[in-house]
């Protein structure tokens, strides 16, 4: 056997041995949400409120008080009722920014909204805002709707398995009349399963 067979046997050996380390690339939708774990991500409460606020701004009964003239519009704070570390400003900072740049509603500044919201729940952090609280808000804020909402989880634990299930809800209130005009629901379901030896 020659020096030059050798020595290409050996680079053979070695691209084999290379590619069987090696560990494959998959391609994905460059939109598509990644679950890298089982507590929800902001990205994903991002994605959902905004998947609503396209909801509300196509709704037929807001189309139609659209028509009549700008919607003035308060956003109070999601209110938080899981025990995960979530980023309620970023959420509210999405929503408002997507109803502002629809150009059909004139929103209420943020840190008038947050000080309304304080105030009318008494300055508990984890207050549910219901109708007559809503109201508050607005009245403080002069607005004549408030969009408000809430997220929560329920936690269920198998043998092998753990699934978390997350909903977040929106109210469109008129505060006028004191009626719900508008809601919706978006719900995130997160599973895991215990595997042997990492598989």
């Amino acid at each position: 056997m020659t020096i030059r067979t050798i020595i290409g046997v050996l680079a053979a050996a070695s691209l084999l041995s290379l590619s069987a380390c090696t560990s494959s690339v998959e391609y994905g939708e460059a939109t598509r949400i990644k679950v890298i774990k089982q507590d929800v991500g902001n990205n994903e409460l991002v994605t959902a409120s905004e998947k609503m606020i396209r909801h509300l701004i196509t709704y037929p009964t807001i189309e139609d008080l659209l028509q009549r003239k700008r919607l003035k519009l308060a956003v109070s704070p999601l209110t938080n009722q899981t025990t995960d570390n979530i980023d309620t400003d970023l959420i509210m900072d999405s929503i408002t920014q997507q109803l502002t740049q629809s150009g059909k509603f004139s929103v209420t500044d943020k840190n008038s909204v947050i000080q309304a919201h304080a105030a009318a729940t008494s300055g508990e952090l984890f207050a549910r805002v219901n109708v007559s609280v809503a109201k508050k808000i607005a009245a403080r804020t002069n607005a004549d709707y408030l969009l408000y909402g809430s997220l929560r989880n329920v936690i269920r634990v198998g043998n092998t398995d753990k699934e978390v299930y997350y909903s977040m809800n929106l109210h469109l209130l008129n505060t006028k009349t004191g009626k719900l005009i508008w809601q919706d629901n978006e719900e995130i379901l997160k599973s895991s399963k215990k595997t042997l030896f990492g598989i």
